[in-house]
């Protein structure tokens, strides 16, 4: 025997894949989860993912400190197809969308788990609002591109987002665990924020790394748009009355009254002739009167129908959503 070592393999591990640089989009979101609300959330999605990523945030763009870690790859992508406006409160069977989403699986689901919330996606129209809507039904046909069916439309205050066709080529967001929120703050409101993301350890000049920035607007803060609007002309004038919603804790039905929500109980209403604004009026309960002399001075005669704009108003967001409807003076 020469002493001569073993000729034994060698076994290198290899080496991981170099993460993808990821896809960043930046979400302002009517609907409000919490208190106080998130603000403007962030969705992450990159191939290969690394495990996680770092988002580094910057007031002037030169100098990031950490700011949050995305855990999860998000599910991002894109229409395929035209989705046209859609109805509310109800099903849309009328509508389908094709997609492509990058990273997730998406599978139909029972009608009850999307009146939860489950299968729930943000979709960006052209211009720049998110609509938030579900979809129960989800046939994948072909490598991450899906056909989505059986919407509910308009959910969480994005009422009028489900009014307008959005075109092919519009940006899709799961919401689910991988979306996460960058801030809480109403001192943050107007205010830009400079954002660097990359895998964990990269220097914030690594080209992995992507650069977005974002306003943080109040969509979260504005109050959802009143509903139900009468009208009825009793002894001097007309009585306008409405049902208000909550931004938060208004889904449970054993409450006789929802949360307000809001620091006080403030409402505009605007009496309109076509586009114009007859008269506004101000209240501070789900009712407004309307006097027969103001009608007149307004129209000259006695209206059979009241063209009306409603906004339930915020101290921290002033005028909310508003409801646009003319409505029969019964």
């Amino acid at each position: 025997h020469d002493g001569a070592a073993p000729d034994i393999p060698r076994h290198t591990a290899p080496s991981p894949p170099v993460p993808g640089r990821p896809a960043v989009v930046i979400l302002d979101l009517p609907v409000a989860t919490q208190s106080p609300p998130m603000l403007q959330h962030m969705a992450v999605s990159a191939d290969p993912w690394p495990g996680r990523e770092v988002v580094g945030r910057s007031a002037d763009g030169t100098s990031y400190v950490q700011h949050a870690v995305a855990p999860l790859s998000a599910a991002v992508g894109e229409t395929l197809d035209v989705l046209a406006p859609g109805p509310l409160w109800r099903w849309d069977n009328a509508n389908g969308l094709m997609v492509r989403l990058w990273g997730g699986a998406v599978t139909s689901i029972a009608d009850t788990a999307a009146l939860a919330g489950e299968n729930s996606f943000a979709l960006k129209g052209p211009d720049g609002l998110w609509e938030i809507l579900t979809a129960a039904r989800a046939e994948m046909v072909g490598d991450g591109v899906y056909r989505l069916s059986r919407f509910l439309r308009g959910l969480g205050g994005s009422e009028d987002a489900a009014r307008r066709p959005v075109p092919a080529g519009a940006t899709l967001v799961r919401l689910d665990r991988a979306v996460f929120g960058l801030t809480d703050s109403t001192a943050d409101l107007g205010r830009t924020w400079h954002y660097r993301v990359g895998p964990v350890g990269r220097d914030h000049g690594d080209p992995l790394m992507r650069a977005v920035s974002a306003t943080v607007g109040r969509l979260a803060l504005m109050p959802f748009a009143p509903v139900h609007v009468r009208a009825r002309r009793v002894a001097g004038g007309i009585v306008i009355s409405f049902i208000r919603r909550s931004r938060i804790g208004g889904d449970a039905w054993e409450i006789a009254e929802i949360p307000l929500g809001e620091e006080g109980e403030a409402y505009e209403l605007d009496i309109r002739d076509g586009e114009d604004v007859r008269r506004r009026l101000t209240t501070g309960s789900p009712a407004a009167f309307y006097p027969d002399a103001d009608e007149l001075a307004d129209f000259g005669s006695v209206q059979a129908t009241l063209a009306l704009t409603l906004a339930q108003m915020s101290a921290a967001a002033g005028r909310g959503f508003e409801t646009r409807v003319t409505v029969p003076i019964l």
